[in-house]
């Protein structure tokens, strides 16, 4: 999955959606911010909920209850941010279109192990060693191509 928001941009992405849909609980404002992006960032509660904290905390936001369900509306300061939020909401939906898509290396060794059909068989400690020095040369071509990436931009 690409990284879509830059230090600081999420809060902002949050305000131009919330100055487009007006008032709106957590997950639907996670389905637009999902949805303009294209699909190239999954946003989750751990990500949206502390932002929309950080906001009302800084009286961008309010919110209120309604039936059990965290409803959240921009204050007329949030009103007035929004007015240079969505100004650069073209140029952030668009970056995120065009991004290439990422992955990190834990998700990448998740999908290995657990997909890896010889992951719970028992070994003895010579094929153990082995193992470990396969692994110990993986983890130095991981930290290579890391490096070479980095040099390469």
């Amino acid at each position: 999955m690409a990284r879509v928001f830059k230090r600081g941009e999420l809060k902002q992405a949050i305000v131009a959606v919330l100055a487009a849909l007006g008032d709106a609980h957590g997950y639907a404002i996670m389905a637009e911010l999902k949805e303009r992006v294209g699909g190239r960032w999954r946003p989750s509660p751990g990500a949206i909920y502390p932002a929309l904290l950080s906001l009302e905390e800084l009286g961008l936001v309010s919110s209120r209850d309604e039936g059990g369900t965290r409803i959240y509306s921009l204050t007329s300061e949030g009103r007035r941010l929004a007015e240079t939020a969505i100004g650069a909401w073209a140029a952030l939906a668009k970056r995120a279109r065009d991004a290439s898509p990422r992955s990190s290396i834990g998700s990448l060794l998740d999908t290995f192990a657990s997909s890896h059909p010889e992951r719970r068989k028992l070994v003895d400690e010579k094929q153990a060693r082995v193992i470990e020095r396969v692994l110990a040369r993986a983890s130095k071509e991981i930290t290579s191509t890391l490096e070479k990436g980095e040099r390469d931009g």
